[in-house]
Protein backbone atom coordinates (compact mmCIF):
# COMPACT_ATOMS: atom_id res chain seq x y z
CA UNK A 1 0.00 0.00 0.00
CA UNK A 2 2.84 2.25 0.70
CA UNK A 3 4.57 1.79 -2.49
CA UNK A 4 1.08 2.19 -4.31
CA UNK A 5 1.25 5.87 -2.43
CA UNK A 6 4.81 6.46 -3.07
CA UNK A 7 4.37 5.86 -6.96
CA UNK A 8 1.22 7.87 -7.29
CA UNK A 9 3.19 10.49 -6.00
CA UNK A 10 5.78 9.85 -7.88
CA UNK A 11 3.43 9.94 -11.44
CA UNK A 12 1.42 13.44 -9.98
CA UNK A 13 4.61 15.36 -9.42
CA UNK A 14 7.32 13.81 -11.46
CA UNK A 15 6.35 12.34 -14.32
CA UNK A 16 4.21 15.04 -16.44
CA UNK A 17 4.84 15.01 -19.78
CA UNK A 18 5.67 17.94 -22.26
CA UNK A 19 2.79 17.37 -24.32
CA UNK A 20 0.69 17.60 -20.72
CA UNK A 21 0.01 14.15 -19.87
CA UNK A 22 0.84 12.13 -17.25
CA UNK A 23 2.80 8.57 -17.77
CA UNK A 24 0.17 6.27 -15.86
CA UNK A 25 2.26 3.92 -13.90
CA UNK A 26 -0.25 3.28 -11.55
CA UNK A 27 -2.96 2.01 -14.03
CA UNK A 28 -0.91 0.57 -16.10
CA UNK A 29 1.06 -1.48 -12.72
CA UNK A 30 -2.57 -2.45 -11.44
CA UNK A 31 -4.12 -4.01 -14.87
CA UNK A 32 -0.56 -6.07 -14.98
CA UNK A 33 -1.14 -7.06 -11.47
CA UNK A 34 -4.70 -7.90 -12.60
CA UNK A 35 -3.61 -10.04 -15.12
CA UNK A 36 -1.24 -11.44 -13.25
CA UNK A 37 -3.75 -12.25 -10.45
CA UNK A 38 -6.20 -13.82 -12.42
CA UNK A 39 -3.43 -16.13 -14.61
CA UNK A 40 -2.51 -17.84 -10.96
CA UNK A 41 -2.91 -20.86 -9.44
CA UNK A 42 -5.64 -19.25 -7.21
CA UNK A 43 -7.17 -16.74 -9.83
CA UNK A 44 -10.30 -15.10 -6.70
CA UNK A 45 -6.94 -14.53 -4.82
CA UNK A 46 -5.26 -12.55 -7.09
CA UNK A 47 -8.13 -10.36 -8.10
CA UNK A 48 -9.50 -9.95 -4.44
CA UNK A 49 -5.47 -8.75 -4.53
CA UNK A 50 -5.64 -6.36 -7.93
CA UNK A 51 -9.29 -4.81 -6.79
CA UNK A 52 -7.04 -3.83 -3.32
CA UNK A 53 -3.89 -2.78 -5.27
CA UNK A 54 -6.93 -0.91 -7.72
CA UNK A 55 -9.07 0.73 -4.64
CA UNK A 56 -5.45 1.83 -3.11
CA UNK A 57 -3.33 3.18 -6.12
CA UNK A 58 -6.90 5.40 -7.08
CA UNK A 59 -7.46 6.85 -3.59
CA UNK A 60 -3.49 7.70 -3.93
CA UNK A 61 -4.32 8.97 -7.22
CA UNK A 62 -7.63 11.06 -6.02
CA UNK A 63 -5.01 12.86 -2.71
CA UNK A 64 -2.22 13.35 -4.99
CA UNK A 65 -4.06 14.83 -8.27
CA UNK A 66 -6.83 16.43 -5.78
CA UNK A 67 -9.69 15.03 -7.92
CA UNK A 68 -12.98 14.38 -5.85
CA UNK A 69 -12.14 11.17 -3.56
CA UNK A 70 -13.33 7.83 -5.32
CA UNK A 71 -12.81 9.08 -9.10
CA UNK A 72 -9.94 7.51 -9.54
CA UNK A 73 -10.40 4.57 -7.64
CA UNK A 74 -13.75 3.83 -8.88
CA UNK A 75 -12.35 4.28 -12.62
CA UNK A 76 -9.55 1.48 -11.49
CA UNK A 77 -11.80 -0.97 -9.82
CA UNK A 78 -14.00 -0.74 -12.94
CA UNK A 79 -11.21 -1.39 -15.51
CA UNK A 80 -9.74 -4.25 -13.10
CA UNK A 81 -13.10 -6.34 -13.27
CA UNK A 82 -13.57 -5.95 -17.25
CA UNK A 83 -10.10 -6.81 -17.96
CA UNK A 84 -10.31 -9.73 -15.28
CA UNK A 85 -13.77 -10.95 -16.85
CA UNK A 86 -12.14 -10.81 -20.76
CA UNK A 87 -8.73 -12.33 -19.78
CA UNK A 88 -9.61 -14.87 -16.81
CA UNK A 89 -9.13 -17.63 -19.66
CA UNK A 90 -6.21 -16.53 -21.75
CA UNK A 91 -2.42 -16.60 -21.15
CA UNK A 92 -1.42 -13.80 -19.56
CA UNK A 93 2.57 -14.51 -20.64
CA UNK A 94 1.55 -14.37 -24.15
CA UNK A 95 3.16 -10.11 -24.96
CA UNK A 96 -0.13 -9.54 -27.12
CA UNK A 97 -2.11 -9.83 -23.61
CA UNK A 98 -0.46 -7.11 -21.42
CA UNK A 99 -0.96 -4.35 -24.06
CA UNK A 100 -4.52 -5.18 -25.48
CA UNK A 101 -5.45 -5.64 -21.81
CA UNK A 102 -3.69 -2.05 -20.81
CA UNK A 103 -5.68 -0.68 -23.99
CA UNK A 104 -8.79 -1.67 -22.97
CA UNK A 105 -8.00 -0.70 -19.28
CA UNK A 106 -7.02 2.45 -19.79
CA UNK A 107 -9.82 3.40 -22.48
CA UNK A 108 -12.26 2.62 -19.60
CA UNK A 109 -10.33 4.54 -17.10
CA UNK A 110 -10.31 7.26 -18.96
CA UNK A 111 -14.06 7.10 -20.01
CA UNK A 112 -14.70 6.55 -16.27
CA UNK A 113 -12.58 9.62 -15.27
CA UNK A 114 -14.05 11.83 -18.05
CA UNK A 115 -17.52 11.19 -16.45
CA UNK A 116 -16.37 12.32 -12.99
CA UNK A 117 -14.36 15.58 -13.93
CA UNK A 118 -16.42 16.98 -16.78
CA UNK A 119 -19.59 18.31 -15.35
CA UNK A 120 -21.14 19.64 -18.31
CA UNK A 121 -22.20 17.61 -21.86
CA UNK A 122 -18.55 15.74 -23.26
CA UNK A 123 -18.38 15.66 -26.68
CA UNK A 124 -16.84 12.23 -27.00
CA UNK A 125 -15.41 12.23 -30.47
CA UNK A 126 -12.80 14.73 -29.23
CA UNK A 127 -12.20 13.76 -25.91
CA UNK A 128 -11.58 10.53 -27.29
CA UNK A 129 -9.08 11.67 -29.96
CA UNK A 130 -7.33 14.46 -27.91
CA UNK A 131 -7.16 12.55 -25.06
CA UNK A 132 -7.85 8.95 -24.39
CA UNK A 133 -5.96 8.02 -27.79
CA UNK A 134 -2.94 9.96 -26.40
CA UNK A 135 -2.86 8.42 -22.79
CA UNK A 136 -3.55 5.09 -23.90
CA UNK A 137 -0.66 5.20 -26.42
CA UNK A 138 1.15 6.64 -23.53
CA UNK A 139 0.37 4.16 -20.90
CA UNK A 140 1.49 1.61 -23.25
CA UNK A 141 5.18 2.53 -23.60
CA UNK A 142 6.27 0.84 -20.27
CA UNK A 143 3.47 -1.80 -19.89
CA UNK A 144 5.71 -4.44 -21.27
CA UNK A 145 8.96 -3.86 -18.86
CA UNK A 146 6.13 -2.95 -15.77
CA UNK A 147 4.74 -6.34 -16.70
CA UNK A 148 7.75 -8.63 -16.69
CA UNK A 149 9.27 -7.09 -13.87
CA UNK A 150 6.06 -6.89 -11.53
CA UNK A 151 5.42 -10.68 -12.54
CA UNK A 152 9.44 -11.47 -11.32
CA UNK A 153 8.60 -9.15 -8.00
CA UNK A 154 5.64 -11.18 -7.40
CA UNK A 155 6.74 -14.53 -8.00
CA UNK A 156 6.27 -16.24 -4.72
CA UNK A 157 3.13 -14.04 -4.03
CA UNK A 158 1.31 -15.27 -7.04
Amino acid sequence: MAGLFALACVQVTLLGLPSGFTLPLVPVLVICRTLLGVGAALPDVGLSRALRWALYGGMALDVFAATPLGAHALALLLAVLVVAALTRRLRVERPAVPLLAVLVGMLIYEAVLALFLHPGAIDWRSYLILVMLPSVVVALAPTLPLFFLLRRLLRGQL
